[in-house]
């Protein structure tokens, strides 16, 4: 069988491959359409209702002799597929007015269908209590639900003007158990307020979440695995090992953790570990892409591209818009000679990804193997240099095709450009060198005679 494995490409390691947290990915709730919720109903039975800036300075200075209280955020669910959206909002206002007036608390809108209250000298357990009276009153007179965030002071490091946010970071978390929903601010909490900073690109702030999320939680593994996601991210693999061994130590079966400690040990180039790590994880769970696509990957790398295309075959079950996927086992194919297979794999690729220059470059290459469409294979080639020029293997490839060509002197200089780019074409030079020489030779022989 021809070996092929040399020519298959071996992109860098993309660092958005870890398993972040299992709470990454939280519901969207609705956004007020300003045309049709307004907070003008509000106005005219409250005018003195104060906006976010406002409430936030009335109720420090309210709060400043106070060492507890309590804050909730309060939204109305579903905003936009209401019949009679200001009519709810309305009646919710009045609630709260109510309650607060019940309690010396302050209240305001802090947006078009979100409410923020502040209750001096409340618990925990009290505003519990009081987001139950909101929620039972409005069921009382109305169709409509309410979510709610908690959040009280003290709460470690926190400062007093730190809790309404505090509390807004409770109603995110409460998003993940729908409509009807009340969450109080814990490491949870913090930890979708990590994740959303992480989705960001702020790292700094996500670790800073993370970091105050342990201090609540010494103990929760998700935490510690998205600690762990920051650090390698930001390219400190040995800080994101020990964040992803603590977690394993705290549950051994935590297979984000597992899964991202073989994600670190590829990044460094040890195969061998990362595999071992993913079979782990893939004896935990066998239906995750990125495990499936990334141990297809190590695999390539260990040279078993049999057992690869099994992995990235499934990969591709599981998600199969991932043109990256696809390229990968259109190398697998291509290492096992399966070139039909390979072209195929390759054409998904572009399909899925046209600005793949590694797809095109391998698709070329693949049906110059196959003595197949001569003049696409070396377009193919060309356009991939023109894509990433730098490219060592992708000037190696073209300078086959053009030796096969006879071109031999454009090929000398694809092979050296490619040995300038880092990949070896030491001996295709020194072929190419020689077919060169050869040629001279037959050309003075017949010059001469």
């Amino acid at each position: 069988m021809t070996d092929h494995r040399r020519e298959v490409h071996r992109s860098q390691t993309s660092k958005g491959a870890f398993l972040l947290s299992r709470t990454d990915s939280p519901p969207t709730p609705d956004s007020p359409d300003e045309q049709t919720v307004s907070a003008i109903s509000v106005k005219e039975g409250f005018p003195d209702a104060m906006d976010e800036a406002r409430l936030l300075v009335a109720a420090m200075e309210m709060l400043a002799p106070i060492d507890r209280f309590g804050t909730l955020v309060v939204r109305v669910d579903d905003i936009n597929h209401l019949p009679n959206p200001n009519g709810a909002i309305l009646d919710l206002a009045r609630i709260i007015d109510e309650m607060c007036k019940g309690a010396e608390g302050v209240w305001g809108l802090l947006d078009h269908h979100v409410f923020g209250c502040f209750f001096p000298s409340c618990d925990e357990a009290v505003c519990q209590k009081t987001a139950d009276r909101i929620r039972r009153r409005l069921a009382d007179s109305r169709p409509e639900t309410v979510t709610i965030g908690i959040a009280v002071y003290p709460t470690i490091v926190y400062e007093k003007f730190d809790i309404l946010s505090n509390a807004k970071k409770a109603l995110d978390h409460a998003e993940f158990f729908g409509p009807d929903s009340c969450v109080a601010f814990d490491s949870v909490s913090l930890n979708i307020s990590g994740d959303k900073l992480y989705q960001d690109g702020d790292m700094d702030g996500a670790l800073a979440e993370f970091n105050l999320a342990l201090t609540l939680d010494p103990e929760n593994v998700n935490v510690h695995n998205s600690l762990g996601v920051c650090h390698g991210v930001r390219g400190d693999l040995e800080m994101a090992l020990g964040a992803f061994q603590v977690a394993m130590g705290i549950d051994p079966s935590e297979i984000m953790a597992i899964y991202n400690t073989g994600y670190i040990h590829l990044m460094q180039g040890d195969y061998a570990k990362a595999l071992d790590y993913f079979q782990r994880a893939g004896n935990l769970d066998r239906d995750i892409f990125e495990l499936n696509f990334q141990t297809g990957r190590v695999l390539i790398e260990l040279d078993r591209p049999s057992d690869a295309a099994k992995h990235l075959e499934h990969a591709i079950v599981l998600n199969p818009r991932s043109g990256t996927a696809y390229r990968y086992l259109g190398d697998c194919y291509t290492a096992l000679d399966r070139l039909p297979a390979a072209a195929s794999a390759y054409n998904t690729a572009l399909k899925l990804r046209p600005d793949d220059a590694t797809a095109v470059s391998s698709l070329g290459y693949c049906y110059e193997m196959q003595g197949q469409n001569a003049e696409i294979a070396l377009v193919f080639c060309q356009n991939a240099i023109e894509m990433e020029p730098e490219n060592g293997l992708f000037h190696h490839r073209l300078g086959r095709i053009l030796y096969n060509r006879g071109r031999m002197e454009a090929a000398l200089a694809e092979f050296e450009t490619a040995l300038e780019c880092g990949h070896d074409s030491s001996d295709d030079i020194l072929k190419t060198k020689e077919s060169l020489s050869t040629i001279d030779e037959k050309e003075n022989i017949e010059y001469s005679g």
